[in-house]
């Protein structure tokens, strides 16, 4: 009998594919470097989030970069990924939101990988700017994902500071209801400790029919990614969402003094482990 590891990075190497957003820019870093190029430990974020995926087992990423951004493609080309691991690019040429920036990336999972995707195919949608999500939890993740047989699936976490992140709201048996963000919150909904990291494990085709449904009416004139599960619920889809138990993995770098911190938590890790 096969080991369970190994079984697991054969359904994952099989049936997933990486759509790694990397696109933003991060004014808040208050640098003309990209974001995803900042460099943490020793590495650029950018290089941390692929290498999470390719530890989790996953050998087909399509990176979402803005065009203007080719020192993140240069970062991309010059790093030695090993041999086997099959990198694309997609252009978002506009800001349209984390919707659209997905979308782009599908786009380029289409034009790449159609002849190596069914109907088991999930995508595994991933930032360049989280570098601290490991491949155990990726896998954990997409594992849930097909166990349960959802649509799509959201990485959810539950903290005691919910500020700034968006709300996951679930009716009275535990089940998904939709993510609310904090700035359409009622007080009430404010008080929910269950929050969306950004991570969404979903099946190929679905966001393939779901992306394009969606709209961008809203103050931000954005297509948000947040909208896909909502919306797939609403035409009856099965959504579930998988809570995490490492917050710290799923914190994002959008400002110096955050990459400064996860700085210190990446040598206290490295050094401990050495």
């Amino acid at each position: 009998m096969k080991d369970d590891s190994v079984e697991i990075q054969k359904t994952l190497k099989e049936k997933t594919i990486g759509v790694l957003l990397a696109a933003g820019m991060g004014k808040r870093m208050q640098s003309n470097i990209p974001k995803v190029a900042h460099v943490l430990y020793g590495k650029p974020l950018l290089i941390w989030a692929i290498q999470a995926l390719i530890d989790a087992g996953i050998d087909k990423i399509v990176v979402v970069i803005s065009p203007a951004q080719t020192m993140v493609e240069d970062l991309i080309k010059n790093h030695q990924f090993p041999s086997y691991i099959k990198i694309k690019l997609a252009y978002q040429d506009k800001p349209l939101g984390t919707g659209h920036a997905a979308r782009c990336g599908i786009e380029v999972v289409e034009k790449y990988f159609a002849q190596e995707t069914n109907l088991e195919t999930n995508i595994l949608i991933a930032y360049g700017d989280t570098p601290a999500v490991s491949g155990t939890t990726f896998q954990e993740f997409i594992c849930f994902h097909l166990q349960q047989n959802n649509y799509f699936t959201i990485l959810a976490f539950e903290t005691q500071n919910p500020s700034g992140y968006g709300r996951i709201l679930i009716d009275k048996n535990g089940d998904f209801l939709e993510i609310c963000e904090e700035k359409d919150c009622t007080e009430e909904q404010k008080k929910v400790l269950l929050c969306n990291s950004g991570f969404l494990c979903g099946n190929y085709s679905e966001f393939q029919k779901i992306l394009p449904q969606l709209k961008n009416e809203n103050a931000s004139k954005e297509y948000y990614l947040t909208d896909v599960p909502i919306l797939s619920k609403k035409l009856n889809g099965k959504v579930g969402y998988l809570i995490s138990q490492n917050e710290d993995e799923l914190l994002g770098i959008n400002s110096p003094e955050q990459l400064s911190q996860m700085e210190l938590k990446f040598q206290k890790k490295f050094l401990n482990t050495k």
